[in-house]
């Protein structure tokens, strides 16, 4: 309207892009008076402004309307983010704070509080995240649990504990709260003057099963279902897709970490996993001496730490295989034709001798904090002192021996590992240069070390792990080696790169049954299967798991050929850089007739 008048007393008298939906307007009011059209201006001026003041009043005195309250407080939500250079907040977890301090796990304080219980548990951050939501869904839309039938969405999760918060907030206010012996901190006074919907809302446990409306009208049961909370594989689609960077998955796993460490409310199958790390040091529970196994299934020699060399000074990486490359029949071919791309290269490279244990990455996402600090710390000694450097009484490297960061070079096949060797052993003394066997192998394939000269035939789709691509951003390598192999045609999957699909293993899901809706890894294989490949390819151990069961069940059941396979980028590569045996080749030259020698 105001666009429109302002037309009219400028005279404009032809079709104008800068008037492109007022110009109708500009032509209804062209015969009106100066006057008239200044006076309408003042109008509908006043009209715009007097909307705007109700708004702003409305808003303010209704501070739980969140679809409106973003406005202002995006800004600052973005501005404290978690990370200082800007980038989500994925990767490394966050140690378990309590009062805004690390928790010592060796000597815990007596009033230190494991996890979040209660919504003011949170730090002020999660509560300006739940404040900040602009309610778009954005997060919903990619996650891969909402996606497949499962009652988490980031979006009411985080909405939920927003109304908790202000809903609770008068008793809050009030001085209510219990202490760690449930014991009330106000007395009856203090809560006198609180409405009895504050009061009602106290009462609820912040995670719980829903039960139905008391007789007075006002909501019990949990805030937070249980499904809900271990629906979460810990992707990061939704931390990549909030544009107004609220950390869902930090507030996910401090919930995980009082239900894990104080109510021991978890997933029965995800106990037998903890069992087997604090028992045996790696998920399956088998012994340590297996690690090596893979080993005497391949025909060179693979280094050892403490065995075939005395340190790893002596080479250029240390090759960290992990639980699931050692363990797992499956990843173990990958382990294989990465250790022999490694090997045809000439890089020179070593593994630990079995003393090594699970980095962690399972027991810190399910919220077991304190076990994830015993295997990383045993670990991070292990390994420093696999680098040559010394440590003193206290297991601090000393300052003597300690040595760069770019001196400790780790190359790991498991983007798990990647994640917590490079990201979060930092927390724990270990300062290493961490990167992917893709990243290696991009590197030794562009300076000829290994030339893929074998054509591999087929259409492939390439899957992005969520602890390679989102919590690490490496997205080109495996695409640039799969463009190098001849013959293969690479078709992108509908969800790829930074809104990659899940394949349902991450937080510790792949220790634990998957009984609600859909399966995560049959969602991502139909989408692959969309595509009539021949090869479905991926870069991570719990990906080529997930994706082989699927798509041998889809097998099974007739719904996918007989011919497609899953199979990691190493091996893919390998396949390549190996030329074939000619058999025919081979009997022709037994026939014919040895060569004369040169005279």
């Amino acid at each position: 309207m105001l666009r429109g008048l302002e037309g009219a007393l400028h005279h404009v008298d032809a079709y104008e892009a800068s008037y492109f939906a007022s110009y109708p307007l500009v032509l209804a009011f062209d015969n009106l008076s100066v006057g008239t059209l200044q006076n309408l201006v003042y109008l509908v001026a006043m009209i715009k402004i007097g909307t705007s003041f109700i708004w702003m009043i409305v808003v303010s005195l209704t501070p739980n309307m969140g679809v409106a309250w973003h406005r202002f407080l995006a800004f600052p939500n973005i501005w404290f983010k978690r990370e200082a250079d800007g980038g989500t907040a994925l990767g490394a977890l966050q140690p378990m704070t309590s009062g805004g301090k690390p928790i010592d796990f060796t000597d815990p304080g007596d009033d230190d509080v494991f996890g979040v219980s209660q919504v003011e548990q949170f730090s002020w951050k999660g509560l300006l995240d739940f404040s900040t939501c602009t309610e778009c869904g954005r997060c919903q839309s990619q996650c891969p649990a909402w996606n497949t039938g499962k009652p988490l969405s980031p979006k009411l999760l985080i909405m939920s504990l927003r109304d908790h918060a202000h809903a609770k907030a008068p008793y809050l206010l009030a001085g209510g709260g219990k202490t760690m012996e449930g014991e009330e901190k106000a007395s009856e006074e203090q809560l006198a003057g609180v409405p009895a919907a504050a009061l009602a809302e106290a009462e609820r446990p912040l995670i719980g099963t829903a039960e139905p409306v008391s007789d007075s009208g006002f909501a019990t049961g949990g805030v937070i279902d249980p499904d809900v909370l271990w629906s979460c594989t810990t992707c990061g689609a939704c931390v990549e897709q909030c544009p107004v960077d609220i950390e869902h998955v930090d507030h996910i796993v401090d919930m995980r970490r009082y239900q894990v460490m104080i109510e021991s409310a978890f997933p029965s199958e995800a106990g037998t996993m903890l069992k087997n790390l604090e028992k045996k040091g790696n998920p399956w529970g088998l012994a340590k001496k297996q690690r090596l196994e893979w080993t005497k299934e391949v025909d060179f020699e693979v280094p050892v730490v403490g065995k075939d060399i005395e340190d790893l000074s002596e080479v250029e990486y240390l090759y960290w295989v992990g639980c699931a490359g050692a363990l797992e029949d499956r990843a173990k071919k990958t382990t294989k034709a990465f250790a022999e791309l490694l090997h045809i290269a000439g890089v020179k490279f070593a593994i630990m001798g079995g003393d090594e244990k699970c980095t962690g990455d399972s027991a810190r996402r399910l919220g077991n904090e304190p076990l994830f600090q015993e295997l990383g710390m045993e670990n991070v000694a292990t390994l420093n002192m696999a680098f040559g450097e010394e440590t003193d009484d206290e297991g601090n490297v000393t300052p003597e021996s300690r040595k760069p960061k770019s001196a400790k070079k780790i190359v790991a096949t498991c983007p798990h590992c990647l994640n917590t060797l490079g990201n979060e052993y930092p927390q724990l003394g270990g300062d290493y240069e961490v990167i992917h066997h893709t990243q290696l192998l991009q590197h030794l394939v562009d300076e000829g070390k290994l030339i893929p000269v074998t054509p591999v035939e087929g259409l492939i789709t390439y899957h992005d792990p969520c602890y390679l691509g989102r919590h690490n951003k490496i997205y080109t390598p495996p695409r640039e080696i799969i463009g190098k192999v001849p013959g293969l045609r690479n078709e992108e999957m509908h969800r790829h790169k930074e809104r990659g699909f899940c394949c349902g293993a991450g937080g510790a899901r792949m220790w634990m049954e998957e009984r609600i809706g859909k399966r995560i890894n049959d969602e991502r294989v139909d989408e692959a299967l969309a595509l009539n490949p021949d090869i479905v390819s991926t870069a991570c151990p719990f990906c080529l798991v997930m994706l082989t069961d699927s798509v041998n069940g889809k097998k099974n059941d007739g719904k996918a050929k007989e011919s497609v396979q899953v199979v990691d980028v190493a091996q893919l590569l390998l396949e390549s850089v190996k030329t074939p045996v000619d058999p025919a080749g081979d009997e022709e030259n037994e026939d014919a007739p040895e060569p004369e020698p040169v005279k």
